[in-house]
């Protein structure tokens, strides 16, 4: 900063000699003017008289002023009459004054010329001094200014601010350390500068206090939610797009029957083929969720390993949300609640309303509801269906000779033959009641092999002798009467009807056999 305000000063000196130099000349050819207009009208008498002594007394005169270095007073043909010359300046480039002589008594004719040289070396030295002189104070002085800007600056602003910026770097954000404010510096900039360096310090505490408390506020709901998440009895999951595994709390694990260990290898699997048994269910529910953008439930069995069945309740829920490149991420969120006690609870409650107590067979309701919905479907897609009422012969001297132990002993091993007969396992038998029995085959007429095949075979197999536990052997036989749709009704009151008198003809002609309805004789 100090060479460049001496350098400012040295410039500012060069100026101030050029325009001092300038002035003295000036002045110096002001003065040779003023001589010359002195003497002036003296020299004019001389001249007009041609009194050369006049006008020797008049040069010499001049001559002694230090600034005149020749002078000459020339008459009106331009020839000196007098002249003196102290030494022998060059004409070229020097100061030249000169005035022009008019007569006494007439001013319009002039008489000569009074020419006035200057002594340039008296004039350039004059100069030279005064510029140099004037120069010299121009830099004392813009020197001084400088150098007391600068202490003043350093003193008043940079200091102050190296003290400033030092004291910012030992202050430790978020604290209550402030900077001092000294005490000449009350009312001026750097004052001002503190005091927002304060406040904006204020500022980044209360903002960092306020950080803190909402970070620990956070931390502790996160811990309390952590807390939540890991205790309660609700398994819950959260998968990717592709249901891979993202993160699951212990109690799902504890759900699908994995170990805790084990969450580590669940994550980025396929989570809904790997637990659930029926997965294109699921994959339906979360179609469903994102389609309609709402939370989709339904009972769901587990895989099971152990081949226990269990089974859970089931919240499926489709969430997205923007990514860091505004791109749409999805996310599918599940919750899982064991229902295997319920569920157990619901199937056996269904089994005993749908089936047989003692073979195990569909009951009758189970048995007409099954009828009425195959019925409709053959209806609708133009199919047929056989139905064959079975009759026990023989079952009532079994009950009466061996004992009604005996006698549910054969029901129940007539059950199981009238299953190994069915050419499907999903065609549905059933108890009607005491030694009443019906299968249903749809697809098939009573006119057709299939059928015929079924009801010879479980001829054969119930007229087979049936072992009992304490040894003792039961011998019964059966009657078996057929009757299809559209063939011989259209509903299951109709088919039920022609079945029900096939079975009596057969039974009058002789039983252990099976007749189709309208036929009038049986068929063996």
């Amino acid at each position: 900063m100090l060479a460049s305000a001496f350098a400012f000063a040295a410039v500012v000196g060069t100026l101030a000699f050029r325009l001092a130099h300038g002035e003295v000349v000036t002045k110096s050819r002001a003065t040779l003017e003023g001589l010359a207009v002195a003497v002036e009208r003296t020299a004019a008498i001389g001249a007009f008289a041609q009194d050369r002594v006049l006008l020797k007394e008049v040069v010499d005169g001049l001559a002694r002023h230090p600034l005149v270095g020749s002078i000459a007073v020339l008459g009106p043909d331009g020839q000196p009459l007098v002249h003196r010359q102290e030494d022998s300046p060059q004409r070229s480039g020097t100061m030249v004054v000169e005035r022009r002589l008019s007569s006494p008594f007439n001013a319009a004719e002039g008489v000569g010329t009074l020419r006035v040289i200057a002594n340039d070396a008296v004039l350039m030295a004059g100069a030279r001094d005064e510029a140099v002189a004037r120069a010299s104070l121009m830099v004392l002085q813009t020197g001084a200014l400088a150098a007391l800007l600068y202490f003043a600056a350093t003193q008043m602003v940079s200091k102050p601010i190296v003290q400033l910026a030092r004291s910012l770097e030992r202050i430790r954000p978020g604290t209550a350390e402030r900077l001092p404010t000294p005490r000449l510096h009350q009312r001026d900039e750097i004052g001002k500068l503190i005091r927002g360096a304060n406040s904006l310090l204020e500022e980044t505490e209360s903002a960092i206090r306020r950080e803190r408390e909402l970070r620990a506020a956070v931390e502790a709901m996160e811990a309390q939610y952590r807390q939540i998440f890991d205790a309660t009895s609700a398994g819950i999951f959260v998968l990717d797009a592709d249901g891979g595994l993202i993160n699951g709390n212990p109690t799902v694990l504890k759900i699908i029957g994995s170990a805790l260990t084990e969450v580590r290898q669940l994550r980025g699997q396929d989570f809904v083929h790997r637990v659930f048994d029926r997965p294109e269910r699921v994959m339906q529910m979360i179609d469903e969720s994102r389609k309609h953008g709402e939370t989709v439930s339904g009972d769901l069995e587990l895989l099971s390993p152990d081949g226990a069945s269990r089974w859970v309740h089931c919240l499926i829920s489709v969430q997205a949300r923007r990514g860091g490149d505004a791109a749409r991420e999805e996310f599918i969120e599940g919750v899982i609640y064991d229902v295997t006690e319920r569920r157990v609870g619901e199937l056996a409650m269904r089994q005993r309303a749908e089936h047989d107590p003692l073979t195990g067979l569909k009951n009758r309701a189970a048995c007409d509801a099954s009828i009425d919905r195959l019925l409709a479907e053959a209806s609708a897609e133009g199919g047929k269906m056989a139905l064959l009422y079975i009759d026990l012969d023989g079952f009532k001297q079994v009950n009466d000779t061996l004992g009604h132990d005996a006698g549910d002993q054969v029901l129940r091993q007539c059950a199981r033959r009238l299953q190994a007969a069915m050419r499907r396992a999903t065609d549905p038998v059933a108890r009607l009641g005491g030694d009443e029995f019906v299968i249903v085959m749809p697809g098939a007429g009573s006119d057709d092999a299939a059928t015929a095949i079924v009801a010879a075979e479980v001829v054969r197999l119930l007229a087979e002798p049936y072992t009992l536990d304490d040894g003792r052997v039961a011998r019964i036989g059966s009657s078996i009467g057929i009757a299809s749709y559209p063939l011989h009704g259209h509903t299951r009151r109709a088919l039920a009807t022609a079945a029900d008198q096939a079975l009596y003809d057969v039974k009058r002609h002789g039983k252990n056999a099976f007749a189709v309805a309208g036929r009038g004789a049986a068929s063996t």
